[in-house]
């Protein structure tokens, strides 16, 4: 008699953990305002890329606009699985702030806008890396976690190179979060 309620005293033991384990696994409000965050800032940074296509002759702006649309346009289709799974509210544009920039530079040209453009890209990406390093370190969902470290690599790559460009036109960046 003894045994059985033992036994079940382990099956309950087993059955809590089960439930901590699925418990464990549901998003909180920092992941998923991070997903959201990350699909914003994915489009705005795509819209500034085709605006860099439009106004800037620099080949080196160019060729990190072309290379912005193609990775985030990636992240997005990464993330998307994740905010239907997680119930986050689909994404249709860039951020207000965002857009507010977007008008900012569509006023500027040539060098004016390669410089504000240049100064934009090199602190949104300074702060998307921020984002994605804490949420990486935060976050206890595992395909969340996953996700992020990836993006955390292409955004440091971004980073890197719009660092690199600017300091070839003479301006001053911070370092990179590690």
């Amino acid at each position: 008699m003894r045994a059985m309620g033992f036994r079940w005293a382990m099956i309950g033991l087993a059955a809590c953990s089960l439930i901590g384990v699925v418990r464990a696994q549901e998003p909180t409000s920092a992941d998923k305002s991070f997903i959201e965050d990350a699909g914003q800032g994915s489009l705005g940074d795509i819209n500034f890329a085709k605006l860099a296509l439009q106004k800037s002759q620099d080949k080196s702006i160019r060729d990190f606009a072309t290379e912005m649309i193609h990775d985030h346009s990636m992240l997005i289709e990464q993330m998307k699985p994740l905010a239907v799974k997680y119930h986050v509210r689909p994404v249709t544009g860039p951020s207000t702030k965002d857009r507010a920039l977007y008008e900012e530079l569509k006023m500027k040209s040539g060098a004016d806008f390669n410089k504000a453009y240049l100064e934009a890209m090199v602190k949104g990406h300074d702060n998307d890396l921020r984002d994605f390093i804490k949420e990486e370190h935060d976050t206890q969902l595992a395909d969340l976690k996953a996700v992020v470290a990836k993006g955390e690599t292409v955004i440091r790559g971004h980073a890197e190179m719009i660092d690199n460009i600017a300091h070839q036109g003479g301006m001053q960046t911070p370092p990179l979060p590690s």
